[in-house]
């Protein structure tokens, strides 16, 4: 049992969680189904590992009650699952539920096939999930691009995202074993990586990509 796990969720988080499971896998593709939970894993296997305090005096400085943790937890097993329901819409309507309820989304998001699902993704769990807690909405709309000075939770989220055991590609077992050793390396050489990837097939990068860059490395 991990350091995570032995936080016993309420009977209405599990409820919760058991029940977000059914509603995504009968609305869902199978594939996307199968990545959220991928994720999903992924988030609770570096949980345990980076929540945990590294020294007793690391233990004794966490003013987190349990209460606490446990909250972050939770929201962090939600946002996993969820991240990408947007995706079970198609682009046209996304455009659509984006410009209809005057969603605060620019003009490059509007026009991001490849992004647009994330930043209207917080909407559409909150309408359709009566979700309203805003860091779980936050994790959502940003777990494409990141964000300056993220969360310990919204990094779990962002890598696992990327680097789920059900994904493949050059590179990805480097960026596996760095999630485990070193959370902020990993999210730095992550972000590097699609940055050169989308450089080299002379792709837009989102505007924010230099501040959120900045902000990785350490910068303001």
């Amino acid at each position: 049992m991990g350091y995570m796990d032995k936080l016993i969720l309420s009977e209405k988080q599990r409820e919760n969680l058991k029940g977000l499971v059914e509603k995504i896998k009968s609305v869902m593709p199978l594939g996307l189904y199968s990545h959220s939970m991928g994720t999903l894993k992924y988030a609770q296997k570096l949980a345990n590992l980076h929540f945990k305090p590294k020294t007793k005096r690391d233990e004794l400085k966490d003013k987190r009650s349990e209460d606490s943790r446990r909250e972050i937890y939770y929201r962090l097993c939600v946002s996993c699952m969820l991240h990408d329901y947007g995706k079970i819409y198609g682009y046209m309507e996304l455009v659509k539920t984006a410009k209809k309820n005057k969603l605060n989304i620019n003009k490059f998001e509007l026009n991001s096939q490849s992004l647009i699902h994330g930043f209207v993704g917080d909407y559409l769990v909150k309408r359709d999930f009566g979700i309203s807690d805003e860091k779980i909405l936050k994790a959502i709309k940003f777990h494409t691009i990141g964000y300056c000075d993220m969360s310990l939770e919204d990094k779990i989220l962002f890598i696992s995202d990327k680097v789920e055991e059900g994904r493949s590609y050059e590179g990805i077992d480097n960026f596996r074993n760095l999630s485990i050793n070193n959370i902020n390396l990993c999210l730095l050489e992550i972000y590097r990586s699609t940055i050169i990837y989308v450089i080299k097939r002379n792709k837009l990068l989102h505007p924010d990509t230099s501040k959120i860059w900045n902000s990785i490395c350490g910068g303001k």
